[in-house]
């Protein structure tokens, strides 16, 4: 299976410079999710909110969130970001399962949220 630091690497950093941007994340606080308002999509983690330009940005930014990645490029053009939305969202389903495989005999959340948070950190490298 791909890592998603692969899948990083493969599909956004052979990018031109001038075709991402850089977002900045807010911290993960609590739930998080993509909403929907008259004015535009939004990507809320706790009290955060990180205004996006379609839903297609709005859930790539959710997957490096709940990842924990602070500064992470995007593709500006959203037709290539649609096109490789659905992998990046299967890679995490993936790599989320196989995290709570090995961590569903752990029971002390907080160990459970360092221990998930620390594998992100290698695989995304």
């Amino acid at each position: 299976m791909k890592k998603i630091g692969e899948f990083y690497k493969e599909k956004i950093l052979i990018l031109p410079v001038s075709n991402l941007k850089i977002v900045e994340l807010p911290a993960k606080n609590g739930e998080v999710f993509v909403q929907k308002d008259l004015f535009g999509w939004k990507l809320i983690s706790g009290k955060s909110i990180v205004e996006c330009s379609s839903e297609e940005e709005a859930r790539y930014l959710r997957v490096f969130l709940d990842i924990g990645i602070k500064d992470i490029k995007i593709p500006v053009d959203l037709n290539y970001l649609a096109s490789i939305l659905q992998e990046l969202e299967t890679l995490k389903s993936k790599t989320d399962e196989i995290i709570e495989m090995y961590l569903d005999s752990v029971l002390d959340k907080n160990v459970k949220e360092k221990v998930r948070n620390e594998v992100y950190m290698e695989i995304v490298k």
